[in-house]
């Protein structure tokens, strides 16, 4: 089973290298019809998510992010930590931290170095991460490469796994902010070693500033 990163553009907004408009701690919540995630399908339905963050007037920032009922283990939640140095220079913007993932149930944990770098529309994700198997089997190493073009709210993105996982997709989709609610659609395009079925996915969330 392929695990990523902390926020899918589904989950959490489309494009990662992307710098907070204010400093400051920040919560959200919100529900998604599937947990989708570089072409992965981490749930068997429904569920929900929320997370904290942080960032400073510095760049710094840090986070964490959970979401219910995954297919990795039965009743699993997975909790997410990250943090990092995100920045920006007109229309060039870049980002890297380090995102842990963790789980209630399953005993796999995974880490990753994440680098970002963006301009005006086009944002490039570089990440390189190891997963931590139970004790007695070896572990992998993987890599995980995005380019995503982004326009008004609607953006594509391909994306391909290496090292030791393998599989590329497509997802298609267009997310917007209306009375304070953030939406998001988006069509997933995944080949067969990622489990090779086109889903349409639907995510619905609400940002609180503190």
């Amino acid at each position: 089973m392929v695990k990523s990163t902390t926020k899918s553009l589904i989950a959490a907004g489309l494009l990662s290298a992307s710098v907070m408009a204010e400093a400051g701690l920040s919560a959200n919540i919100g529900a998604m019809s599937e947990y989708y995630f570089r072409g992965v399908d981490y749930s068997d339905g429904p569920t929900m998510m929320g997370g904290i963050d942080y960032e400073a007037d510095n760049g710094l920032y840090a986070g964490i992010w959970a979401v219910g009922e995954t297919n990795l283990a039965d009743e699993d939640i997975e909790y997410d930590i990250y943090g990092g140095y995100a920045g920006e220079a007109g229309d060039f913007a870049y980002s890297i931290g380090y995102t842990g993932y963790f789980y209630t149930e399953a005993e796999t944990d995974y880490h990753e170095l994440n680098l970002n770098v963006g301009y005006s529309f086009v944002n490039l994700e570089v990440t390189l991460g190891t997963e931590d198997q139970p004790s007695g089997t070896p572990e992998a190493d993987y890599s995980f490469v995005a380019l995503t073009g982004e326009y008004e709210g609607a953006y594509l993105t391909y994306g391909s796994f290496g090292k030791d996982y393998e599989g590329d997709y497509v997802e298609l989709g267009y997310g917007l902010t209306y009375e304070g609610l953030d939406m998001n659609v988006a069509y997933i395009n995944p080949d067969d070693d990622l489990g090779g079925s086109n889903t349409v996915a639907f995510s619905i969330s609400k940002t609180f500033d503190f």
